[in-house]
């Protein structure tokens, strides 16, 4: 079919995007107070449930994931590889319980702050500054590179790399500059629609190429996602051998968890979208909501990878060509040149630059907003008015679109290594930050001081683990962090050791107040019950595909759907509920005294930053 018929579905299919986030945002979201800093750096906190879903998933999702992750699975010969989707949900159900409920008592606009409040400015600064140098020089280049990789690879564009990156990046500036959070939120939601739908087909249309679900059951090996072993597919002689997958079992529960939890709990760009909800219980709803649909995200991102498996063997013929795959992450881009209709190759092109969108313009807004409050409006100019802050970080988003714009052709060079260099570097720069939140949130005693060493002791050690290749990286992450959560209790329970250290003998403890709230506090009356049901569910699935049981894939897909039927009927407060004025705000006091109990901190409550 001709280029510019598919060019047109593209147009015609990002435009109604843009203008659709554009009526929403100013027609039904309101935009009385578009200048004002907390309407651009937190959407005015008036995000519905399924907003924050939308944008939570959208945001995770980008061409790294679908072409990445199914490229690991195809290489993995197995299915450990979805303990990056579904494992997931476990670590977003500490975010909806634990860490939400305390960064909104204080009124966060980042993540960072709850640090301020905890420890003080300068481990607060610190966090922020690695925050901003990771966005500029890392996710925002590596993200215009992937994308452009993808879709320049699986169109067959002749064209330079640098072309396809300026689209997505003016495209994505557009919507993070332009429109702020709010606009950022929106478009993620409308896009995430069309990556459901389109990500759905991808897989359903391959399985009737194999002969159905069935047929994936026929060999359970494929479908393990707990192996210590598989065959390995390697791209230089395109056959398999024993070896090690690249999740096996034992680092499920340990080194990955704790990734996980960085990412959905800490992660500015993941959180920020979550503060911007309009209360509380709808934070948390549209986090459960997203932890529902992680639960079930293998099906577009891993399960393609063994449908290409199982077509290679078999020597499928689809259109009238055998289906093979030369190196492991073509598995997804040659699946999608093989059972896509021509006519949708437009439309599917739309969807995946708005998935590649969506990670670019958050990570592009999270750096504009850290930058506005935690360093201009900090540091730079502290009598800096909102609408001049708002100014600053838009000029400032601008100069790191155009960086990101200069960095990712760079990538090149470092292709066949650039997955591999990234994930170590996640690690190094994730692994301090986890641990002093971590005990930040559990304790209330560890002060500044044990906040400082834990850092260091932190990065120190998993900064040196990577020179060793004997263990696998997530157990060097693991290990890490014992060390560094181990410093801070040394540091803050022997009073002799900090007497040593020139410190008083015994820190005081951490005491809150609740005058930082800026919404409505109350928890939400679902949390529990889809909190179980989630851990049931995932459950479920593993036993399923670790036993290859259909049956038992059958019923995991009906308890999924009572589940989710179940999160959309709960609605988000008491019918008797009325909305709270911030001057009522002191009402929902003994709701987070009771949640702070449940996860054992030991606040007394929540002061203001």
């Amino acid at each position: 079919m001709d280029l510019w018929f598919h060019a047109l579905t593209f147009v015609l299919a990002t435009c109604f995007v843009g203008l659709a986030t554009a009526c929403i945002c100013w027609r039904w979201m309101g935009d009385g107070s578009r200048g004002a800093s907390d309407d651009y750096f937190a959407g005015g906190r008036s995000l519905r449930w399924y907003v924050v879903a939308g944008s939570l998933m959208l945001t995770n999702l980008s061409t790294e994931q679908l072409v990445g992750l199914n490229g690991s699975i195809f290489a993995d010969g197995c299915l450990s590889g979805l303990w990056w989707e579904a494992g997931a949900a476990i670590a977003m159900t500490a975010t909806a319980m634990v860490f939400l409920p305390r960064y909104m008592a204080l009124g966060l606009t980042t993540t960072s702050g709850f640090l301020g409040a905890r420890y003080g400015l300068v481990v607060r600064t610190l966090v922020s500054t690695i925050f901003l140098i990771y966005y500029v020089v890392i996710l925002c280049p590596l993200v215009l590179y992937t994308g452009a990789l993808a879709i320049r690879n699986i169109f067959d564009l002749q064209v330079p790399l640098w072309t396809v990156s300026l689209v997505i990046g003016v495209l994505g500036a557009c919507y993070a500059l332009v429109g702020g959070l709010k606009a950022v939120a929106v478009s993620d939601c409308i896009n995430g629609i069309g990556l459901i739908v389109v990500g759905l087909w991808v897989p359903i249309a391959a399985l009737s190429h194999i002969g159905g679900v069935s047929k994936l059951f026929e060999d359970p090996a494929y479908l393990r996602p707990l192996a210590a072993s598989s065959m390995k597919y390697t791209d230089e002689n395109h056959s398999r051998s024993p070896g090690l997958p690249s999740l096996p079992w034992h680092v499920v529960l340990t080194g990955l968890t704790l990734n996980n939890l960085y990412y959905w709990s800490t992660n500015q760009v993941i959180v920020q979208r979550v503060l911007a909800a309009k209360s509380l219980a709808e934070g948390q709803k549209g986090v459960m909501f997203a932890a529902c649909m992680k639960v079930v995200g293998f099906t577009f991102l891993c399960l393609p990878g063994i449908i290409g498996i199982l077509l290679v063997k078999e020597k499928a013929v689809i259109n009238g060509r055998v289906f093979q795959v030369r190196k492991a992450d073509e598995v997804y881009p040659e699946l999608v040149k093989a059972v896509m209709p021509e006519w949708s190759l437009g439309l599917f092109a739309a969807v995946l630059i708005g998935s590649v969108l969506s990670t670019f313009n958050s990570a592009l807004n999270s750096a504009s907003t850290i930058f506005g409050l935690e360093i201009y409006k900090m540091y730079i100019n502290t009598t800096a008015s909102d609408q001049k802050t708002v100014r600053v970080a838009t000029m400032f988003g601008a100069a790191m679109t155009m960086a990101s714009f200069l960095i990712a052709p760079c990538l090149e060079a470092l292709c066949d290594h650039i997955f591999d260099y990234l994930q170590h570097v996640n690690t190094i720069v994730s692994l301090p930050i986890i641990s002093v939140f971590l005990v930040g949130i559990l304790s209330s005693l560890p002060d500044v001081f044990a906040a400082k060493v834990g850092f260091a002791v932190g990065a120190l050690a998993v900064g040196c683990g990577q020179l060793q290749s004997e263990l696998h990286y997530l157990h060097v992450y693991f290990i890490s962090f014992i060390l560094a959560v181990g410093a801070m209790l040394l540091t803050t329970y022997l009073p002799g050791l900090r007497r040593l250290l020139r410190q008083e003998p015994v820190p005081k403890p951490c005491a809150f107040s609740m005058e930082g709230a800026l919404v409505e506090l109350s928890p939400w009356m679902g949390l529990r019950c889809i909190t179980a049901a989630v851990f049931v569910a995932l459950a479920l699935l593993v036993l399923s595909l670790q036993l290859g049981s259909l049956w038992l894939f059958c019923a995991f897909w009906g308890f999924w759907l009572v589940m989710l039927i179940t999160l959309f009927v709960i609605p988000t407060r008491p019918a008797s509920a009325s909305i709270q004025s911030k001057d009522a705000m002191s009402v929902t006091q003994n709701a987070v005294d009771e949640d702070a109990t449940i996860v054992g901190a030991g606040f007394k409550g929540v002061a203001s930053v």
